[in-house]
């Protein structure tokens, strides 16, 4: 029989197999011998389960975040908003999916808390919100008053997080992050909502708008660059 050399806490052993059926093994352990007994193997009389899909982790559906005053609906979580399946107009049921949010690599739908039609939607697909942010507005009667959102509401635009008024005419970032792609190049004439860069935040990439219309003055960053909250990412002339 073959020789095994083990290692076990430290100490040397040679052990030999000197005898095997399927009842029992007879092991000589550095001159010693051991019998061993063996259990019945019954793993095949265990039904074995047929293929399925990987498991995923599953988000909550969300509706919270809503003001029936104004019919704003808000941000119940931070992230990046993958998808809008409806648009400006559109009749939708309470519980219908109005868009996708992105966040700690989940992406959960959040749901019309009313039978409404859609307002004026506040955000792009990609774009980074913070909880809190306004997503779009509802109309119809459910709502006590139908309008755009309020002024001293916060819009859900990362371009907004920081003070990116037209008075600065520069385009800052949100929040820390890397810049991953840089969309537009000095002397571009851009337009309010336009994508200027995209940055990674959190393991999510975002794309950052414009929030007034210009010329590219300067872009103060490239690819790759990592930035601070507040940071001048463009300069824009009028």
């Amino acid at each position: 029989m073959k020789t095994y050399k083990l290692i076990i806490n430290g100490e040397r052993y040679e052990a030999r197999v000197v005898e095997y059926t399927t009842s029992h093994a007879k092991l000589n352990i550095n001159g010693q011998e051991y019998l061993v007994q063996i259990e019945d193997d019954h793993s095949t009389d265990v039904p074995k389960l047929g293929d399925r899909e990987k498991s995923v982790p599953l988000a909550p559906n969300f509706s919270s975040g809503f003001d029936p005053g104004s019919g704003e609906v808000h941000a119940p979580l931070p992230g990046v908003i993958v998808s809008i399946p409806v648009k400006e107009g559109d009749l939708v049921k309470k519980g219908q999916p109005i868009a996708i949010i992105e966040a700690m690599k989940m992406e959960s739908e959040i749901a019309s808390p009313v039978d409404a039609k859609i307002g004026k939607i506040l955000v792009k697909e990609r774009s980074l919100v913070q909880e809190g942010d306004i997503l779009m507005t509802l109309e119809g009667e459910e709502l006590k008053v139908p309008t755009a959102p309020k002024a001293t509401r916060r819009q859900a635009s990362v371009s907004q997080n920081v003070d990116n008024s037209p008075k600065d005419n520069i385009l800052r970032a949100p929040i820390p992050g890397t810049i991953i792609d840089v969309k537009v190049n000095a002397g571009q004439s851009v337009s309010d909502g336009d994508v200027a860069v995209v940055l990674e935040a959190m393991k999510m990439e975002s794309d950052i708008h414009f929030s007034q219309s210009g010329k590219v003055l300067k872009v103060l960053v490239t690819r790759g660059d990592s930035v601070q909250e507040g940071d001048p990412l463009i300069e824009l002339g009028v």
